[in-house]
């Protein structure tokens, strides 16, 4: 069976993850979860080695990798995506990505009903994803965006209907969605708020298995930003250029073309 390598540093959490698919599911070897501020790119590669070796394999043995695309962290998710293809490539394997917030969501497969995932945007601002969690099945509904955190509260106030919420988007407005949602909102506990690496894998097997993924092209995997970075506003503004996503699809779907 393939051996997948997951891993995600999208968040100050560096998520690796070792294992196979099967029919049901993840057969997990092994995962390294590391709290690392600030440091994935240091933590990052002996992670990965460390959790290699400790399942008596070698890297060779690596037949494919899936890699969390973000949104999150811009500096995290340029080192996960570089750091993934850089592997892919030197191994002459297939690359596949997933959403970071879709890989968190899938750490509440085993309940049912409304999942929001939370991410932190800074500029006071969230990443927001909601899921639907039946039967294992965990379903997106909503596609990467950025928004004010009250504007997405007031949005899932209107599905009336309870919900779970998680993502490190809550350290900051956890208030802002109780006040605003009320009962209907469960806070999940802050050990969840975050992907490791068996939820990288299962996010990864689901695409997979719905035939949901491309063709594995390394070069041809772009990061999930949503939005344009700073250094790239402030340069905007400077030439007096209007702050667009860019139409390469990196910060978030490509804009549609009309002739």
């Amino acid at each position: 069976m393939t051996l997948y390598l997951a891993l995600d540093t999208s968040t100050e959490e560096i998520a690796v993850g070792l294992g196979r698919f099967v029919v049901e599911g993840v057969h997990l070897i092994g995962e390294v979860n590391l709290d690392a501020p600030r440091a994935s790119l240091t933590h990052l590669v002996p992670s990965i080695q460390g959790l290699v070796a400790s399942a008596d394999l070698e890297v060779r043995d690596i037949a494919a990798v899936i890699v969390g695309r973000g949104p999150g962290s811009f500096t995290g998710v340029r080192i996960g995506v570089a750091t993934a293809k850089g592997i892919a490539q030197g191994l002459g394997v297939p690359l596949y990505g997933v959403g970071t917030l879709d890989a968190i969501a899938e750490r509440f497969a085993g309940r049912d009903g409304l999942v929001g995932v939370l991410g932190d945007a800074m500029r006071r601002e969230v990443y927001p994803a909601l899921f639907r969690c039946v039967d294992g099945e965990v379903t997106r509904l909503t596609s990467h965006s950025v928004a004010a955190p009250a504007e997405v509260a007031e949005g899932w106030l209107d599905l009336d209907e309870p919900l779970v919420l998680a993502g490190n988007g809550l350290h900051k407005y956890a208030d802002v969605f109780l006040s605003v949602l009320g009962d209907a909102a469960t806070i999940a506990p802050e050990t969840m708020w975050l992907p490791t690496g068996q939820a990288v894998l299962e996010a990864g097997w689901r695409t997979l298995s719905h035939m949901e993924q491309g063709d594995g092209d390394a070069a041809a995997l772009l990061p999930i930003y949503t939005r344009l970075s700073d250094a790239e506003v402030n340069e905007k503004m400077l030439v007096g250029v209007e702050t667009l996503a860019p139409a390469s699809g990196v910060a978030g779907p490509a804009p549609e073309v009309r002739p």
